[in-house]
């Protein structure tokens, strides 16, 4: 009797065992109608900002269900079922739902999905098709107000239009209102516009403010957006915020894309991982931008953000923060350009600095440098084109191996082949500078434009539109006056 109790607690106890092992901390199931069965896995990723997906599980389809499932959480955020590169189908993992069912059919994902265990997703997806409905309303109004120009049809398409965008804010605020504490009721407040004033104040000349519509919408654009909620980087919605206002309600010029970056970084330090985020999202926008005269936005994240409140970053990433500082806050658009004396082919000092021309282009080549070669038919091109314009070429050669006799040498040579021997042909002789850390010479040819006090006016410019930016300089010179 106690060897046959003894057997069934074992086999209990191992039932027990198996179950346990069975257990995970998300269980996410997906039938899909439309896929076949097939030996390639399905990925399960989530968004990293609006055009980047991060994966973070696979599964293959068995007996037509995709079985995700693991015994570490996920992430809160908008997550991807990718069948391919170009077919995939979202919906939302908030943090608290770790197993839930996703039913639907390929041909028509938003009108047939149904979820089993997702209250998140059921509110999602019935916004989503509240909204494809009404949308389509919307273009058959739209559509009679193009066709029928009578007036009284015109007036009461236009009241239709207009009764029917109220019901889409009111079932909108509604819908948030009855989900507050949800993702998916944060979701769709993000998605929302900020409301506007319907009167514009008169100014004390009379006249209206012009800018106070602007204002306020710049000043209420992130209010629905909530920053202390991290799960938003892992959602389009973040970054595309925040391209739409630095590219759309920021003016560019530096002092402007400071000022407001400082304002939204200020909101996003809600939460340690959203400011990261942006901080990112920025210094990556305004290190690599193509618009000239930006540079000193990077130097100010560094230096008022990276260098002071970047907890998360070692001490050999923050040094390396510091060295790349060093190298731009002395060459900062408008800035006058750091102390400059190279030698010609005799050996004589050429001081960048007495240097009598209107504008000064500083043209920093090799002479074993592939484009500078090719490009060396362009730069005399220019050179003759704009010699009588009050233009000079300083054409400096960096140095590589020391050996000054072999670079005289070797940078004779190129002048000789390509004809550059009116241009201003200096090299550094004397070994007196690192052209990298002194004047951020990382690649061949580098150039700079300098006005006439020799004041850095752009830098990492093609050869091909200098030519067009001095132009355009002088226009705007000219309207300033």
């Amino acid at each position: 009797m106690f060897y046959r109790l003894s057997l069934i607690l074992s086999i209990l106890f191992i039932s027990f065992l198996g179950r346990a092992q069975e257990s995970y901390v998300y269980d996410i199931k997906v039938k899909l109608k439309g896929i076949t069965e097939t030996s390639k896995p399905i990925h399960l990723a989530h968004y990293y900002g609006n055009s980047q997906f991060l994966k973070v599980d696979s599964a293959k389809a068995e007996n037509g269900v995709i079985r995700f499932k693991g015994k570490a959480g996920l992430q809160g955020g908008m997550y991807v079922v990718v069948l391919s590169a170009s077919k995939y189908y979202d919906f939302l993992v908030s943090g608290t739902e770790s197993e839930f069912t996703i039913e639907a059919d390929t041909a028509d994902f938003l009108n047939t999905v149904k979820f089993t265990g997702s209250k998140e997703n059921e509110v999602l997806y019935n916004y989503r098709k509240y909204i494809s409905d009404k949308t389509k309303d919307a273009m058959a109004i739209q559509k009679a107000l193009q066709t029928n120009k009578e007036p009284e049809a015109q007036e009461a398409n236009k009241k239709k239009m207009k009764g029917m965008q109220e019901e889409v804010t009111g079932y909108i605020k509604n819908t948030i209102k009855a989900n507050e504490g949800f993702f998916a009721a944060k979701i769709i407040k993000v998605n929302m516009e900020p409301e506007l004033p319907t009167e514009v104040p008169i100014l004390a000349n009379g006249r209206k403010d012009s800018t106070f519509m602007y204002r306020t919408y710049k000043k209420k654009f992130f209010e629905n957006l909530d920053f202390s909620d991290e799960r938003f980087i892992r959602t389009p919605f973040l970054q595309t915020k925040l391209e739409k206002y630095f590219k759309d309600l920021v003016y560019q010029v530096t002092d402007s894309i400071t000022a407001d970056a400082d304002r939204v970084l200020l909101m996003s330090k809600k939460h340690k991982e959203m400011y990261r985020y942006t901080l990112w999202f920025l210094s990556n926008k305004y290190e690599n931008i193509n618009i000239i005269g930006l540079d000193g936005v990077f130097v100010h994240l560094a230096e008022n953000h990276y260098l002071k409140d970047a907890d998360w970053m070692d001490a050999t990433q923050k040094n390396k923060i510091q060295e790349r500082v060093d190298i731009l806050k002395p060459i900062i658009t408008g800035k006058v350009m750091p102390l400059l004396i190279l030698q010609d082919t005799l050996g004589r000092d050429v001081n960048l600095m007495d240097i009598k021309a209107k504008y000064t282009v500083v043209y920093f080549y090799r002479y074993d440098c592939g484009h500078c070669q090719d490009h060396a038919p362009e730069l005399m091109k220019f050179y003759d084109e704009t010699k009588d314009k009050g233009i000079a070429i300083y054409h400096a050669g960096t140095h590589e191996t020391g050996d000054m006799e072999e670079e005289l040498t070797k940078t004779k040579a190129f002048i000789k082949k390509y004809k550059t021997v009116r241009l201003i042909n200096v090299l550094d002789l004397k070994l007196r500078y690192d052209f990298r850390k002194r004047y951020d010479v990382y690649k061949t040819p580098t150039i700079y434009i300098l006005d006439s006090e020799k004041r850095i006016l752009a830098k990492g410019i093609p050869l091909e539109e200098i030519k067009g930016f001095i132009e355009f300089h002088e226009k705007k010179m000219t309207a300033k006056r």
